[in-house]
C-alpha cells in the first residue's frame, strides 16, 4: 500500500487512498459508498496475500499442485470468512484461502481437544518467506498500517529513513486519530478510524469536500 501511495502523490491519483484490509470495510464502501471504490488500495488483504503466495509462489518452489494445497487461516473477524469465498479471491477455479477460522473457533477447538498450550514446549515457527520487518510486525495493530506505509513511503519517495520511526500519534485504542506527516517537501494528512460508524463519519466529511487527507486506514 506504501508504494500505491507514493505512486498515486506522484502521478496525481485518486486519494485519498483507503485501506483495503478489512473486508467488512470493503463490503461497506461497495454498498453505501460506491462511488470512492477507485479510493480503495489495490491491494488485497494480509490473508488474501499470503493465501495467493501460498498457492503460487510457494507451490511453485515446493513442486506441488495448487490445487492440492489447503489454505487456512486465523483470523479476529467473520468477515474474513465471507472473503475468502469471494469469486475473485483465486485463480483456475482454484481459492486463495480454503478455510477461515476465527480466533473464538480455534479456542473452542483447543478445549475441545484438551489442548493446553501452556503445556507444551515452545517451538520456533517456520519462516518459509524469511524474516518479517519491524513494519510488517505493526500491521495487525491499529494504525499499524498507516504506520507501516508513511515509514515506506517517506523511504520510496526521499531515498531515506524516517529518523524518528515510531509514530506515536497514530498508536494506541482511540477510535478516530489524525496526523500530518512530513515526507520531503510534501505534508500527508492521514487519518485512522476505529469501526464502520466512526468511517461513516469521515466518509461523509469527504463526500461533503474534505480534501486535506490523502491516506486513511479503517
Amino acid at each position: 500500500e506504501a508504494s500505491e501511495l507514493a505512486q498515486r502523490i506522484q502521478t496525481g491519483g485518486k486519494l485519498p487512498m483507503f485501506t483495503s484490509c478489512s473486508p467488512g470495510w470493503i463490503k461497506f464502501v461497495e454498498q453505501f459508498y460506491p462511488e470512492f471504490i477507485p479510493n480503495l488500495s489495490s491491494c488485497k488483504s494480509p490473508q488474501q496475500m499470503m493465501g495467493a503466495i501460498i498457492k503460487s509462489f510457494f507451490a511453485q518452489r515446493e513442486s506441488i499442485d495448487p490445487a492440492r494445497v489447503v489454505s487456512v487461516s486465523v483470523m479476529p473477524c467473520t468477515a474474513k470468512k465471507f472473503e475468502c469465498s469471494r469469486p475473485e479471491m483465486g485463480r483456475n477455479h482454484v481459492p486463495d484461502v480454503d478455510y477461515v477460522l476465527t480466533t473464538r473457533e480455534l479456542g473452542q477447538l483447543l478445549r475441545m481437544y484438551g489442548i493446553d498450550l501452556l503445556a507444551m514446549n515452545p517451538q520456533a515457527p517456520d519462516t518459509p518467506f524469511g524474516e518479517r520487518s519491524t513494519a510488517g510486525k505493526i500491521f495487525g495493530a491499529s494504525g499499524g498500517v498507516m504506520e507501516a506505509a508513511i515509514r515506506t513511503a517517506h523511504y520510496l519517495l526521499t531515498g531515506r529513513e524516517l529518523s524518528k520511526p515510531e509514530i506515536q500519534p497514530l498508536r494506541g485504542m482511540k477510535s478516530a486519530k489524525e496526523i500530518r506527516a512530513k515526507i520531503g517537501d510534501l505534508e500527508i494528512g492521514a487519518a485512522v478510524v476505529s469501526g464502520l460508524g466512526n468511517a461513516r463519519k469521515l466518509m461523509d466529511q469527504i463526500r461533503s469536500g474534505r480534501s486535506d487527507l490523502h491516506f486513511i486506514e479503517v
